[in-house]
């Protein structure tokens, strides 16, 4: 073999190389968002996962359905109360459960922004309680036109 085809062969495999380690810090694992499932806000609070929450309403002052996750890392039961200015939701996230609020319709009666603005919700678990500003969304966008209330 020619040194030109030995240092041509070497230059291919270096190329190769390069380029995996450059493309190697691309990927993203998705480790920091394992549980995310769509753009929302996430919160954890007393054992409670909070993923991707957002409401999907037509309007302003109009019902909003709550979309997102939320597991329970715990071995109880754990009351959640979400609620916005003038209404909220009771549930029971059952120990080591979730509950997708894709499959589970939970809807706040008025939403407060329109949407394409950000909201706030009070978030409330085993006596304390944080603000989680989430994105108001509509149906504009086609996977979320089945959960906008009728």
């Amino acid at each position: 073999m020619s040194l030109k085809r030995v240092v041509h062969c070497l230059s291919c495999i270096l190329l190769v190389l390069g380029t995996a380690v450059g493309l190697g810090g691309c990927y993203n694992s998705g480790v920091q968002n394992y549980k995310s499932v769509a753009p929302g806000a996430n919160l954890d609070l007393e054992g409670l996962e909070l993923r991707s929450i957002s409401v999907v309403s037509a309007a302003q002052d109009q019902p909003g359905r709550l979309l997102g996750m939320v597991f329970n890392s715990t071995g109880a039961d754990i009351p959640l109360v979400i609620r916005d200015r003038n209404n909220s939701v009771d549930l029971t996230v059952p120990a080591h459960g979730q509950i997708g609020f894709d499959t589970s319709e939970h809807i706040l009666q008025s939403t407060e922004n329109p949407p394409g603005a950000r909201t706030d919700l009070t978030i409330e678990a085993k006596g304390r309680s944080e603000v989680l500003d989430v994105p108001v969304l509509d149906g504009t966008l086609s996977q979320y036109a089945p959960y906008v209330p009728k």
